[in-house]
């Protein structure tokens, strides 16, 4: 490889307006294809890439996991690895050494734009996140001398050795080095490069800048071949961005809006058009179509012109895959992955992996988190992936679903019984009050001589001891008592029908 040098050229004249010479920085294109970092501000997001060949057998895995201590490489680590780590490697001769030097840490700070102080600890921690983060690979790439080589292991990318601190060679360290690893050292030694406008890059938010890395592939490609449009798959950008997936295309595209923006500001993309499709596993995708603009159609002119800083590496021209047979339908829990924002595949997955139990405990943990610690989460979909695979232990307090449930059976059963007890005190107070009614309107319809009668009648049906021994107010309770009864005896006979009597 032959170091780039800066070169003095005269800006490309384009319809729109003067576009600036890309001011080149070249990257290995053999692991920045894959994402390492989480590019929103907050939250975690899973990176695990698997892709089958045409047999079925595996012939891309891309998996990173990170050290619970530092957590996941963000925002700022993407920045320090794309414009700090990527620029020094570049710079350095050939072949890369081991130890690169980066400056001192008020030194990168001012390189990225950002205020001493508290962005030098967040320096710091985000050089612990990049060094932390491990990658598990099974890939292919084409070397710079020609041909393809393949990588399946398992790296850290490098370490990273802070002012004061001893380096590998015994020296100490004047400013902040990192040591590259044996693994990363022989990929980006051998790995083909390509240039990207380093200063383009640097004046883009992550998410964007992410866009453009990926995008230029396809556009250079577009480029080359004389195609009007460069074309991306919107599920193979949320993979390789990453970034969430939307199932409706009104989400989706206002999702890509935010990342179109700045590009169409620039002219680096005159237009985009969506074309429904769908995916692998027959879930909605579309395919985003790419008018170039004056800002790309510069770039590859700089890049690809005979003699110039670079040499690109492009995209090859692949059709359509042919579609896959269609998959078995999801369990009822791999539905319910599903429809939490999980893709079918890893739904099946993690079932397979860790088990119902496991994988139903996680989502109770989850939907048992308070209203409040559950709207911190910015993708829920990538925190429940993460909690199944970690198996997170269950909170202080936390009741599962089927408790739950068992409780809210319980609650229901149980306001049943008391709303039916209810009603059977009010029937039955209606039916003793229409009873008492009834007996007063008999007795108050007959003479005194039946009156009469009618008590004589009641008493000769009651047992003459415990009649003998009433006297005064007993007596006459005792009378009414009898009479209410003989009256209740009636009025049931009346209602009888003649052969039940």
């Amino acid at each position: 490889m032959v170091l780039l040098r800066k070169i003095k050229m005269r800006p490309f004249q384009e319809a729109n307006g003067d576009i600036l010479l890309p001011n080149p920085i070249r990257v290995e294109t053999a692991l920045s294809r894959y994402p390492v970092h989480r590019l929103a501000k907050h939250g975690d997001i899973v990176i695990d890439i698997r892709e089958e060949g045409e047999g079925g057998e595996a012939s891309i895995r891309w998996d990173v996991d990170y050290g619970q201590k530092h957590g996941q490489p963000g925002p700022l680590a993407y920045k320090l690895d794309t414009l700090i780590i990527n620029r020094r490697i570049e710079e350095a001769p050939r072949p890369i050494p081991r130890i690169i030097r980066l400056g001192s840490l008020r030194d990168i700070c001012r390189e990225l734009g950002i205020n001493e102080g508290q962005g030098i600890r967040n320096v710091k921690r985000a050089l612990y996140q990049n060094a932390s983060t491990f990658i598990t690979a099974r890939i292919r790439y084409r070397r710079n001398g020609g041909g393809e080589r393949s990588l399946e292991a398992g790296f850290n990318r490098y370490q990273v050795v802070f002012t004061g601190e001893e380096l590998p060679d015994g020296r100490k360290a004047d400013a902040v080095y990192i040591v590259l690893s044996d693994i990363y050292m022989q990929v980006i030694n051998g790995a083909m490069t390509r240039p990207l406008d380093y200063d383009y890059l640097k004046g883009l938010a992550p998410a964007p800048q992410r866009f453009y890395e990926v995008l230029s592939y396809r556009m250079y490609a577009a480029l080359k071949n004389d195609r009007p449009r460069a074309k991306l798959t919107y599920s193979h950008y949320c993979t390789y961005a990453p970034q969430a997936r939307y199932p409706d295309r009104r989400r989706a595209r206002k999702q890509m809006d935010k990342l179109h923006a700045p590009h169409r500001k620039s002219g680096y993309i005159l237009g985009v058009e969506f074309e429904p499709t769908t995916d692998g596993d027959g879930n909605p995708d579309w395919i985003m179509l790419y008018r170039p603009g004056p800002k790309a159609r510069a770039e590859y002119r700089a890049f690809a012109r005979r003699g110039g800083p670079a040499v690109l590496e492009v995209e090859p021209l692949v059709l359509d895959p042919p579609p896959r047979p269609a998959a078995p339908a999801p369990s009822p829990l791999e539905a319910e992955l599903i429809g939490r924002g999980i893709t079918p595949a890893m739904a099946g997955e993690l079932v397979r992996e860790h088990g119902e139990e496991a994988v139903r405990l996680q989502i109770d943990i989850l939907d048992g988190l308070p209203e409040k610690r559950r709207a911190k989460i910015a993708d829920p979909a990538a925190y429940l992936v993460t909690a199944i695979r970690n198996g997170h232990a269950a909170p202080k307090g936390f009741i599962s679903r089927a408790e739950r449930q068992a409780r809210e059976e319980a609650r229901q059963a149980r306001e049943r019984k008391e709303a039916e007890d209810r009603r059977r005190q009010r029937e039955q107070a209606a039916r003793e009050k229409a009873e008492r009614q009834a007996i007063d309107a008999y007795w108050s319809a007959l003479t005194p001589e039946q009156q009469a009668e009618l008590d004589a009648a009641a008493t000769a049906q009651a047992d003459p001891a415990e009649v003998a021994r009433e006297s005064g107010a007993l007596r006459k309770l005792g009378q009414r008592l009898r009479r209410e009864q003989y009256i209740r005896q009636l009025l049931k006979n009346q209602a009888t029908p003649p052969a039940e009597a």
